[in-house]
């Protein structure tokens, strides 16, 4: 896996753009503070903290915080040199696994089987989208990426075109 820092870039950076958890359910511990940011239409931004007790429930918005425009430098792009210099404050936070103690316990698996699934593909296939009839790239892009959000994201149904290279 050393040897393929900028695959595992890519898998980040599409995980945090395209999370498959909507939530992340948490019990509060212990008493303690949650400073949040909120802003207008008109860009105005406003700092706030919230007391929370122990004992709450809490539920993480996974999507909202992978996208936090204050913690991820231009939040909507699909950067994976972010992984790579990590010098963008919200690798620190990025929840796709969740996050301290409670970190998925199949974490480096996961990390290591998607690796290996693309690694193989991307060196054994020239992969493209298939276009529905009349649809242009743009069109097809913005398809492709949508995905109906339940209790997880499920992308919709596309074609892909393999070939053997």
């Amino acid at each position: 896996m050393p040897n393929l820092p900028m695959t595992l870039a890519v898998i980040y950076e599409s995980l945090r753009l395209r999370d498959l958890v909507m939530t992340l359910p948490k019990l509060v511990a212990e008493d303690t503070i949650i400073p949040y940011t909120t802003w207008d239409d008109n860009g105005t931004i406003t700092h706030h903290t919230r007391a929370i007790k122990a004992g709450s429930h809490l539920i993480i918005d996974s999507p909202a915080l992978s996208r936090n425009p204050f913690a991820w430098n231009n939040s909507e792009t699909f950067d994976p040199m972010r992984w790579i210099t990590r010098t963008d404050l919200g690798v620190n936070h990025f929840s796709g696994f969740s996050m301290g103690v409670r970190v998925c316990i199949g974490k480096r698996m996961a990390e290591i089987e998607m690796i290996t699934v693309i690694g193989v593909m991307c060196k054994e296939f020239r992969m493209s989208h298939v276009p529905q009839d009349g649809e242009e790239r743009e069109e097809m892009v913005k398809r492709v990426l949508k995905g109906s959000e339940e209790l997880n994201l499920r992308p919709p149904k596309f074609g892909l075109k393999l070939e053997k290279r």
